[in-house]
């Protein structure tokens, strides 16, 4: 018979505006680069596909005209990729979502007396700032963009009322706000991204795989005399191309595989959490609970899943 972790009781919910300022405007900026970055792949491969068909068209038709838009398709194929280069959205996208998880973990573990921020800690404010100002400043190196505008948003200003109002809180009240509003959370959260990226990943691979299968058939017919001039097996293989690297783009079986393991190692901890674990070793529960839903972790599992 397995063991069931303690229910959440009845408690504070705490919302976005209870975490750090920071973090609204991180998350906002990584959503808005994030969704720059994929809109840029999108409309270069589109732009690549329809230049692909229009030299077709041109070769079979000999006429100058799609000849001309093809290469005009095929130059706007380069432009857009030097403007993907220059705006460098993914770079930004990334140390946006690191600046904006990183401020969140913070501060579960301030509230929770989690990780470094334990109840033995006697100035956890101070703390808080030293290690928030330590990893922005790191972040600011590879192109994070510092949005606050006076002292009074550095450092300990990140700590909001209702963040000292939990970290005030007894022990139980403590757990169960962080068990419910944290890991539960995050158990739905990667158990849903597990299931939209495996379904994306069959669905893609079933199209590159049709693509790659009409492709062959193109070139056998063609080979056989059968569709005579029209070669549409640079297309279709085009096409396929264009589907595997939207895979590779996305991440879809990778990231699958990545987030189908935190969700399990992270169903374990909470389940220890919520039945095992003491007082006294919380503060290292907490923290190994925030390494595991860290984007960092997120991606060495992706290594393996690639």
């Amino acid at each position: 018979m397995s063991m069931r972790a303690v229910t959440p009781g009845p408690s504070t919910t705490l919302t976005e505006d209870d975490l750090p300022p920071l973090y609204a405007v991180n998350d906002r900026r990584a959503l808005s680069r994030q969704s720059e970055s994929f809109r840029a792949v999108r409309t270069q491969l589109v732009v690549l596909l329809l230049a692909t068909g229009t030299a077709m068209l041109a070769e079979r038709l000999n006429s100058h005209i799609p000849a001309a838009c093809a290469a005009v398709l095929y130059a706007l194929t380069i432009a857009v990729g030097l403007h993907s280069s220059r705006r460098r959205a993914r770079a930004h996208w990334q140390a946006h979502r690191a600046a904006a998880e990183t401020l969140k973990s913070l501060a579960w573990m301030y509230m929770v007396h989690g990780g470094p921020f334990h109840s033995g800690v006697t100035h956890p404010d101070a703390l808080f700032a030293e290690r928030l100002e330590e990893r922005l400043r790191e972040l600011r190196k590879v192109g994070w963009e510092d949005s606050r505008d006076g002292p009074a948003t550095v450092g300990a200003g990140q700590i909001t009322p209702v963040m000292r109002a939990v970290r005030a809180k007894p022990f139980g009240a403590r757990r169960d706000l962080y068990l419910r509003e944290r890991v539960l959370e995050q158990l739905t959260w990667y158990g849903n991204r597990a299931s939209q990226a495996h379904r994306s990943s069959v669905r893609w691979s079933s199209v590159t795989a049709l693509l790659t299968l009409l492709a062959l058939i193109a070139a056998v017919l063609r080979a056989a005399g059968v569709i005579g001039r029209w070669d549409l097996t640079g297309l279709l293989s085009a096409s396929a191309a264009a589907g595997v690297a939207w895979q590779e783009v996305r991440r879809h079986r990778p990231l699958t595989y990545a987030h189908k393991l935190i969700e399990q190692d992270l169903d374990t901890l909470r389940i220890a959490m919520g039945t095992t674990v003491t007082e006294e070793g919380w503060a290292e529960s907490v923290a190994e609970a925030e390494r595991l839903v860290s984007p960092q972790h997120t991606d060495w599992l992706v290594r393996f899943g690639s």
